[in-house]
C-alpha cells in the first residue's frame, strides 16, 4: 500500500536508515541525486528535442543544507552526460554547510566546476535558462521564507514565467512538507513543472497549496525497504495511506460479482433527495449507485420529479409524498425505509418545512435500527449543521458524511481558511468526536472512518470541479459499500479512489472543462474494469 510522509517523519527515517541500518548518509543522498539528475536529464531530451545536450543550460539554485547538496552532486552527474552549460548558484552562509554539502562542494571544485555564491538577487544575471533546478530547502524548511530567500523563490517563478523549465528537488522551495502551506507570506512558494521527491511522496505535497505548485510528481526509490514506516514509531500525521486499491480482498470483489448473486445480493438502496428544480442531484446519486454495483434503487422525492427520474433512470422505483404533513410522509417512508438497507439523505432535498419534516422523520427511524449505511450528503448535512439534536440521531459508525469545505465549515466552528490550512486533523477530529465516517471533499480529499483512520486521495482530476459531482460521489459510496460488504472503512477510501478515477476517465476525449458529473458516473464501469485485469484465484 502507498504511503504519504510529512516531512518531519521524512527526516526521522533518513536517520533510521543512517543510524540503525548503517547506510551511509552520502550513499542515501548519491540515490536521491541520480535520480534527480536522471530526470532532469529525461526532461531535458524531451522539451529540447533540438538542442544537443551541451547546449541546454542548466541552472542550479541550492541551499547549504542537504537540499542544497543534492543539487550539487546531481550538477556533477550531468556534466559527465554530456551536459555543458551549466551554472550552481548556492545562497546560505557559508559557514553553517553541513557535512554533505562541503562533501559536493569539494568534489565539485576538483572537476573543475565553479560555484557562484549568491549575495544579491538580479533577474538579469540569471538570464532565462532552459532549466531552473530548485535546491534551496527541500524537507529543511520550518520557518517563514524572509529576505534574499524570498527574492530568489520571486525569481525561480520569474524565470518560469519567462520560460525556464522548473524542477523542484524533493519539495518546492517555500511549501511546507507537512501540511502545505505556504511560507512565503504573500508571495508564492516555487512553482515548479516537475518535483522530483525522495523515498516517498511528502503529504505537504498533496495538501493545502501542494497541489498547486509541486508540477508533475516523479518518486526517486532511493532504497527504503517496504515497511520501514511501521518499524519507526510515528503518529497518526506522519504516516498517511492513499487510497489507491492495494488489498487483494477488495479487488477480487471489484472485479467480479458472485455467480450466485442476484439484485437483492449488492444492496436496495433508498435515497431521500430530490426537490422541485432539483432531480439531477437526486438522479446522479441513484445512477452513480449504480453504476458502482448497487443492486436495487428506489427514490422517495416529491411527485413533480416522478416522471423525470423515471425517465432519466427506469431502472429505479420512485415514492412520492406531497402532503406536508407527519402522518402522510410516516407512511410514504416507513414501508420504504423497512425494505432498504443501504441510505442516501440529503442530495438535491432543499430546506423547505417538507424537506425538514422528512429529514426528522427519518432520523427517527434510524435512531430506533440502524442499518446497513447511511449517506448523508448537501441539504442532509445543512440540516445536521442547523439542528445540533439531529447529530444524536444520524450520526454514527454505520453513517458516512461527505461534506465539502463550505458545509463542513458550518459543521464545525471552523472557517474555510482554516479548514483547508489543517484537513486533516478537521476531519479525524470530527469523527472521532461523532463515533462518524468522514469524506471531506477539496481538490484533495481526506476520509476519516469512525476510528480515526485517515486516508488522502490521490487519484482525481480537475474535471470534477462541475456541479453534480458530489451527487456522483454519495452514490459511488453507497454502491462500493454494497459490493464490499460492511467493512466500511475500507469501502470509503476505495469508493473516493473509484470516483476521482472515473472522473480522470470520464474526460479522457471531451477535455477537463467539457465533460460533466454524469460523464463521471458513467466512467465508473470503466474504474472497475482496472480490477479485472488479473484472473481470479480459484
Amino acid at each position: 500500500m502507498s504511503v504519504l510522509v510529512s516531512g518531519a517523519f521524512a527526516k526521522r527515517i533518513d536517520r533510521y536508515a543512517i543510524e540503525e541500518l548503517g547506510i551511509p548518509s552520502l550513499e542515501l543522498m548519491a540515490r536521491a541525486a541520480e535520480g534527480l539528475a536522471a530526470e532532469t536529464e529525461r526532461l531535458a531530451d524531451k522539451h529540447f528535442p533540438d538542442k544537443k545536450r551541451q547546449d541546454v543550460s542548466i541552472l542550479f539554485l541550492c541551499g547549504t543544507g542537504n537540499n542544497g547538496a543534492d543539487g550539487l552532486n546531481a550538477a556533477h552527474i550531468l556534466s559527465g552526460h554530456g551536459f555543458r552549460e551549466i551554472r550552481i548558484g548556492v545562497l546560505g552562509d557559508r559557514r553553517r554547510c553541513t557535512e554533505e554539502f562541503r562533501f559536493h562542494e569539494r568534489a565539485l571544485e576538483e572537476a573543475g566546476m565553479a560555484l557562484t555564491w549568491i549575495d544579491s538577487v538580479s533577474g538579469d544575471e540569471a538570464g532565462t535558462p532552459d532549466i531552473v533546478v530548485d535546491a534551496l530547502f527541500g524537507i529543511g524548511l520550518s520557518r517563514p521564507v524572509e529576505g534574499r530567500f524570498l527574492e530568489l523563490i520571486g525569481l525561480i517563478n520569474e524565470l518560469r514565467d519567462r520560460g525556464s523549465l522548473i524542477i523542484s528537488a524533493d519539495v518546492p522551495s517555500g511549501l511546507d512538507s507537512d501540511l502545505g502551506h505556504n511560507m512565503c507570506g504573500p508571495s508564492m512558494p516555487v512553482r515548479a513543472h516537475e518535483t522530483v521527491t525522495f523515498g516517498f511522496d511528502k503529504t505537504g505535497l498533496w495538501l493545502g497549496m501542494g497541489p498547486s505548485v509541486r508540477g508533475e510528481l516523479c518518486q526517486v526509490d532511493i532504497g527504503y525497504e517496504p515497511d520501514i514506516c511501521s518499524r519507526i514509531p510515528h503518529d497518526i500525521y506522519d504516516v498517511i495511506e492513499t487510497t489507491d486499491i492495494e488489498q487483494e480482498d477488495i479487488k477480487c470483489k471489484l472485479r467480479k460479482r458472485g455467480p450466485n448473486a442476484n439484485k437483492s445480493t449488492y444492496g436496495k438502496l433508498l435515497i431521500i433527495g430530490g426537490s422541485r428544480g432539483m432531480a439531477g442531484a437526486a438522479y446522479l446519486s441513484g445512477l452513480a449507485a449504480y453504476r458502482s454495483g448497487m443492486g436495487m434503487v428506489r427514490y422517495l422525492g416529491p411527485e413533480c420529479n416522478r416522471s423525470i427520474l423515471q425517465t432519466l433512470l427506469p431502472e429505479a422505483m420512485y415514492d412520492s409524498c406531497d402532503e406536508v404533513s407527519r402522518e402522510s410522509i410516516l407512511k410514504v417512508m416507513r414501508p420504504a425505509f423497512d425494505w432498504a438497507d443501504h441510505f442516501v439523505l440529503g442530495p438535491g432535498l432543499s430546506r423547505s418545512e417538507e424537506a425538514e419534516l422528512m429529514v426528522r422523520i427519518f432520523a427517527e427511524l434510524w435512531s430506533e435500527a440502524q442499518k446497513k449505511l447511511l449517506v448523508l450528503d448537501a441539504d442532509g448535512l445543512n440540516f445536521l449543521a442547523a439542528h445540533e439534536e439531529l447529530s444524536g440521531m444520524l450520526l454514527g459508525p454505520r453513517t458516512v458524511i461527505t461534506p465539502h469545505v463550505g458545509e463542513m465549515a458550518r459543521l464545525v466552528p471552523e472557517s474555510i481558511a482554516d479548514i483547508k490550512a489543517d484537513s486533516l486533523r478537521i476531519a479525524r477530529d470530527y469523527a472521532l468526536t461523532h463515533h462518524v465516517n468522514v469524506i471531506l471533499k477539496d481538490a484533495v480529499t481526506v476520509t476519516a472512518d469512525a476510528a480515526g483512520k485517515l486516508h488522502i486521495n490521490t487519484e482525481g482530476s480537475a474535471a470534477l470541479s462541475k456541479a453534480g459531482s458530489g451527487d456522483v460521489l454519495t452514490g459511488a459510496v453507497a454502491g462500493v459499500c454494497a459490493v464490499l460488504g460492511d467493512d466500511i472503512s475500507k469501502a470509503l477510501p476505495a469508493a473516493v479512489c473509484l470516483h476521482g478515477l472515473a472522473g480522470r476517465l470520464g474526460a479522457e476525449g471531451i477535455s477537463e472543462h467539457g465533460s460533466l458529473a454524469r460523464d463521471t458516473a458513467d466512467a465508473l464501469p470503466r474504474a472497475f474494469l482496472t480490477f479485472q485485469e488479473e484472473p481470479l484465484d480459484i
